[in-house]
């Protein structure tokens, strides 16, 4: 490796766009425009309850070939196979560069409730799940359907994982894994050839911290995220969530959730580069994803001005 590459890996990172801003697809856009010029690689497209990822990341390839794109996390549940593997497979034949399709078992709420569909997160279902991906784009047969155009390798499938387990399913069946609200610390060896990418979340709203808090109240109503901060040794604290909850407190919950916490969790953009330095040194690559406030584009211009992540 020559020192010039060696620089660019200590300053490389990708970029994630957050899933629910209250900004129309073409600013959207617009801002994904930006983040390429700044050089970030991947750039991925988050879905929760507002962006079609992959409408908008099939908008970017169009306009911006060449540049690596994927998603973050696109339900199993919610999609056939066949249905993300046209989606994957012609945002990759747009862009010309691999792209990543990052899926996981999401929760009950998105996948039951938004989405009329089953929810199962068991690790056989979701191994099922992903060998008939990958057998797709393969170009094997579902009954009758067969991708005329087989994406193959342009499409690698990355898992999004919480606990060990699924982490462990990701590395076997998927051909790298997502790791969110996971510490430098607790990122694992990976298999040669595996891609594995690391949420940094940051806040870039002037309100960030309590932004911040506000957030991670939501993940803690979600069980598998509850279960994940048990682990990280934050089980009080989700105790106490809980108990709120149950007493129609809820609103406040955000003052119970420690500065440890959040700091284990998000990263103050003082603190980027090391923090990102660190998922490096862990052999995962960081993938920021900015908390955002009432004007989204200024946070984010203001957050990727002062390049903080780069060494």
């Amino acid at each position: 490796m020559t020192d010039e590459q060696t620089a660019a890996n200590a300053r490389s990172a990708g970029f994630a766009l957050p899933g629910v801003l209250r900004i129309a697809a073409d600013d959207a856009l617009g801002l994904l425009e930006q983040m390429a010029d700044v050089g970030f690689d991947p750039i991925m497209l988050t879905e929760v309850c507002g962006f079609h990822a992959p409408a908008l990341a099939a908008a970017l390839a169009a306009r911006r070939p060449g540049i690596r794109l994927g998603t973050s996390i696109l339900p199993l549940g919610a999609r056939t196979g066949p249905t993300m593997a046209m989606a994957a497979t012609t945002i990759a034949q747009l862009s010309g560069a691999p792209f990543l399709l990052g899926v996981g078992t999401s929760s009950p709420q998105i996948v039951g409730d938004w989405h009329g569909q089953e929810h199962d997160p068991g690790l056989d279902t979701t191994r099922a799940r992903l060998t008939e991906l990958r057998a797709v784009l393969d170009g094997q047969r579902r009954g009758s359907f067969r991708l005329p155009l087989p994406a193959g390798a342009d499409v690698r499938v990355l898992l999004g994982a919480l606990g060990p387990n699924m982490t462990a399913l990701a590395l076997e069946a998927a051909d790298g894994v997502i790791l969110n609200h996971t510490p430098p610390g607790d990122v694992g060896p990976a298999p040669v050839d595996t891609d594995v990418l690391a949420f940094v979340w940051t806040p870039a709203a002037p309100d960030g911290d309590a932004r911040v808090r506000r957030e991670l109240i939501s993940y803690m109503m979600a069980e598998p995220y509850a279960r994940h901060y048990r682990r990280l040794g934050f089980g009080d604290v989700v105790d106490r969530v809980h108990a709120l909850h149950a007493d129609g407190r809820l609103r406040d919950a955000p003052t119970v959730v420690p500065g440890d916490m959040v700091d284990t969790l998000y990263v103050d953009p003082d603190a980027l580069a090391a923090r990102c330095a660190a998922y490096r040194q862990a052999g995962a690559l960081p993938v920021i994803v900015p908390v955002t406030g009432d004007d989204p584009a200024a946070d984010i211009a203001r957050l990727v001005a002062a390049r903080r992540w780069e060494q």
